[in-house]
This record gives structure tokens, C-alpha cells and sequence, in this order.
């Protein structure tokens, strides 16, 4: 199905909010703590990383019940309105620096991770999932996640780039630290909230046709609901290709929750460079991640989204682990890793929705019926998950290896795992990506076949699908 300019527009917007939102804790959220609320690495480290797991419980909560709930307003959308105004208030509270005694604030932003996450999977997989029900086309589902993506990248300079330039506009007209990052809570929670509101009220697509009002409720969360959704989970799981996209995702956004947070650490400390500097720096990578879009999808066209996808991240992991063994103690090297990181997330985040999009067709055969939500908020599970792992291992590492934020210039051991957090280890993450990524059986030829056998089925007609489920890697 081929889609309107609007309605992929209208769609694209919607990927502004969850890139600012995710882009502000990825990138800030641990400096933040450690720096101005003066929490311990490794306790901030353990919050940011419980908001991700408790994100890993609410999103396949959502994903279920968005399979399930039907409004007159479709499955998806209700979600996105419910979350705009709450990701607001959040995103505020969050980003709030407390006057309290430590053991306050530990359990104060522990309480404000939990809600921000809550708000945050409230929308994310319904959003993404709603990507797969407004197309079925191969390669229109990544034209539509470029639209997305190119919001994505806006959503970055919001959480990315305007954060130090806030704080320091602010300091500078004399406010303090602490009203600055609160003014960018705000901020962002705002432009994430009204992008959803935009996102929601201007999408007329609905994905239930001749919706009536069920004559009895049915209750979305009860014990057998629960117990039923479990089970669909484990049967998902069951799918070859899901767990190999899985694995592929869990190593990029780990090697990208550990680029993200320590790229401001290694801009400060390493190099000492000023808010505008690392503003300058962060605004190479949204401005590269939109340059790139065409450029990734029309290699995507010509050879496949996989190969594209595979050796897009790959190449960029090599080249960072080798950067390691490079003084990069100038701007214009650290545009470099930049621009090296951008290709690989544009690849990621470009391509990757789309190719989970593709799974959902290869779990209906499957399974007989289509559980898209429930398909997606495993690979949105895989992105908390991650988060979690990345957050923790850089706390931990930069505890272990001496930082501390009270110090203006950190030991030869903390810079030196700050550096190596820049480079090498999210390089060797990415790599070890390709592994998994290579034994994902689904390509363009092999979809199509996916598409073919899942209309037969739809017209009540049989026909041999056993080659087609050994290509897939999938048992009768």
C-alpha cells in the first residue's frame, strides 16, 4: 500500500518525541545527576538503569493491550493522547535539581525515572507499531520510517543539541545551573507532547474498519489476560527471525547509551570544551543524521535493507575501534567520530523499525493471527534492556576507574575509560552486531514470498510452505 505525503508526515512528527525523550536521558540524564544533583556514578548509573528495566515492563504491557483495545479512534492513536500531556509534566520534574538530603534525592529521582519511562512506553510502541499497520510494502515501510526518521533527528537536536545552549543562555543572563536544566526539562517535554498531539489529531488513517461499541468491556489486564499474554510472548519468541533482530538491537543501543553519555563527559573533561563547543559537536550529528537519510534509503532501495542495515554499522564499528589508537584532541576529530557515528545510527535507526515491521508478517504466518504490538514491544524491550546494560557498565566503569565530578581535571585512569568509552567499546558493540544481523533470514525476495503465502491463507488456500519456513528457520 502506497501512502499519502500527508499521512507520512503526519506520522514522521510523531518520531520527534520519542527521539527527544530518549535523547535527553541517553545524553544527559547521568551527567546530569552526577554533575549537578552530585549523586555517585555508580547510583546514578543504577537509576538510570532501573528506569530502562521498569521501561522494559511497561512497554510489552502496552504493546499487548494496543493489539487488543479498539476505540472509535483506531488501536494506536488513543495512546499517543493519553501520554502528551503527562511526558510534559515528567520530562519537567525529572530534570528538577532537589534541595534535599541524599537518601531524598536517590529515592526522588528513582520515583521521577519511573514515571518518565511509564510516559514514554505509554506511546513508543503503539507509535512504532502504528508504522506497520499504515503499510504492508517493503520498501515503503522505510520510505515512511525516513519521514520518521528525519523528525527523529529534530527530535535529537531538542534533546542533543539545545540542552547545554539553554543552560549556558541561561547562566549567562543570570539564572543558575540548576533553573537551567529544569528549563530544559520543559522544554523538551513540551515539543515531545505537542508533537504527539500532532502526530495524533492529523493522522485520519484508522486501523479498525467499521468500528462498533462492544456491548460488553473486556477487561484488557485481568488474570487470564496476563497470563494469556505471557504465553503469546514466549510463542513470539519462538520465531528465528525476531530473536536475531532482537540480538542486533540489543548490540547497537548498547554501544549507543554508552556513546551518548559519555560523549559529554569526554567534551568536558577530555578536551575541556565549552557549552557552545559540545552544542556545535552535538549539532554535526543531527545535521549528518538528516543528511544521510536519502542517502541510506536509496542504498536501501538498490540493495536491500539488510546488507545496507548490516554493513552500514559495521564499517562505522570498525572504524571507531581503530579511532581509539588516534589522538583525537581537536574539533575536527571529534566531527570525525561524529560523522562515523552518525552513519551507523541512521542506519539503525532508519532501517531497523522497518525490518521489525517486516517480522510481523513472518509471526502472523506463524501464528494465524497478527500481534504487531506485542512483536514490536519485544524489540522496544531489547532498546530498555539495552539502555539498562549501557547505563550501568559506564557508571560502573567510570566509578571503578576514579571519576569525580567534584574534580575540575579527573585522573589519567578516568580519562582514559572515558576515552575508551568514546570510541572503542561502542565500536566493538557494533561489530559484534553484524554476527547476529547476517543470520536474519528476511530479505526483499524472501518477504515478498511472505506476503504471497500469508494472502493464500487469507483466502482460505493451501499450498506447501515448508521450504519457506526452513528458509525462515521456523519449525511446523
Amino acid at each position: 500500500m502506497r501512502l499519502s505525503f500527508g499521512t507520512k508526515l503526519s506520522y514522521g512528527i510523531g518520531g520527534l518525541a520519542d527521539n527527544t525523550m530518549y535523547t535527553l536521558t541517553g545524553t544527559y540524564l547521568l551527567f546530569f545527576l552526577t554533575t549537578v544533583v552530585g549523586l555517585e556514578p555508580a547510583i546514578a548509573g543504577t537509576i538510570t538503569a532501573l528506569g530502562s528495566v521498569w521501561e522494559a515492563i511497561c512497554g510489552p504491557i502496552v504493546g499487548y493491550s494496543s493489539d487488543r483495545i479498539e476505540t472509535r479512534f483506531g488501536k494506536r492513536k488513543p495512546f499517543l493522547l493519553f501520554a502528551a500531556f503527562p511526558v510534559a509534566i515528567v520530562s519537567t520534574l525529572l530534570f528538577t535539581s532537589i534541595d534535599a538530603g541524599y537518601g531524598f534525592k536517590v529515592v526522588y529521582y528513582a520515583v521521577m525515572i519511573l514515571l518518565f519511562w511509564t510516559s514514554f512506553a505509554s506511546f513508543f510502541v503503539p507509535y512504532m507499531t502504528w508504522g506497520s499497520d499504515l503499510t504492508d510494502d517493503y520498501d515503503e515501510r522505510t520510505v515512511l520510517r525516513s519521514y520518521a526518521y528525519v523528525f527523529n533527528q529534530l527530535g535529537m537536536a531538542v534533546g542533543m543539541v539545545l540542552p547545554t545552549m539553554i543552560v549556558d543562555l541561561l547562566v549567562s543572563m543570570g539564572k543558575t545551573v540548576e533553573t537551567g536544566w529544569m528549563t530544559v526539562g520543559l522544554f523538551s517535554g513540551v515539543c515531545a507532547g505537542g508533537a504527539l498531539l500532532i502526530c495524533a489529531l492529523t493522522n485520519k488513517h484508522s486501523d479498525i474498519k467499521d468500528f462498533k461499541k462492544p456491548e460488553t468491556k473486556e477487561k484488557i489486564l485481568s488474570a487470564k489476560a496476563i497470563k494469556g499474554m505471557f504465553k503469546e510472548y514466549l510463542s513470539i519468541l519462538k520465531v528465528r527471525p525476531i530473536r536475531f533482530v532482537i540480538a542486533a538491537s540489543v548490540c547497537y543501543l548498547i554501544a549507543n547509551t554508552i556513546f551518548s553519555s559519555d560523549r559529554v563527559y569526554y567534551l568536558s573533561y577530555n578536551l575541556g570544551f565549552s557549552s557552545n563547543t559540545i552544542s556545535l559537536t552535538m549539532l554535526v550529528i543531527t545535521v549528518a543524521g538528516i543528511a544521510f537519510v536519502p542517502v541510506v534509503a536509496l542504498l536501501a532501495n538498490k540493495w536491500d535493507k539488510k546488507y545496507v542495515f548490516c554493513y552500514g554499522i559495521g564499517i562505522s564499528g570498525v572504524i571507531m575501534m581503530g579511532l581509539r589508537f588516534v589522538n583525537i584532541d581537536s574539533l575536527p576529530m571529534v566531527i570525525l567520530v561524529c560523522l562515523v557515528y552518525s552513519v551507523a545510527n541512521t542506519c539503525y535507526w532508519q532501517l531497523m523499525p522497518s525490518i521489525i515491521y517486516d517480522v510481523c508478517e513472518v509471526e502472523e504466518l506463524c501464528s494465524g493471527e497478527k500481534h504487531s504490538g506485542a512483536v514490536i514491544s519485544l524489540q522496544a524491550l531489547s532498546e530498555s534492556v539495552s539502555m539498562a546494560v549501557g547505563f550501568q557498565l559506564l557508571g560502573i566503569n567510570l566509578s571503578l576507574a576514579g571519576f569525580d565530578a567534584e574534580l575540575a581535571v579527573q585522573t589519567d585512569s578516568a580519562l582514559n575509560w572515558v576515552s575508551n568509552n568514546f570510541t572503542f567499546i561502542p565500536g566493538l558493540f557494533m561489530v559484534i552486531l553484524v554476527f547476529a544481523i547476517l543470520k536474519y533470514p528476511i530479505d526483499k525476495k524472501v518477504f515478498t514470498r511472505v506476503l504471497d503465502e500469508l494472502k493464500l491463507n487469507r483466502e482460505g488456500k493451501e499450498k506447501d510452505r515448508e521450504e519457506l519456513l526452513k528458509i525462515l528457520g521456523v519449525k511446523k
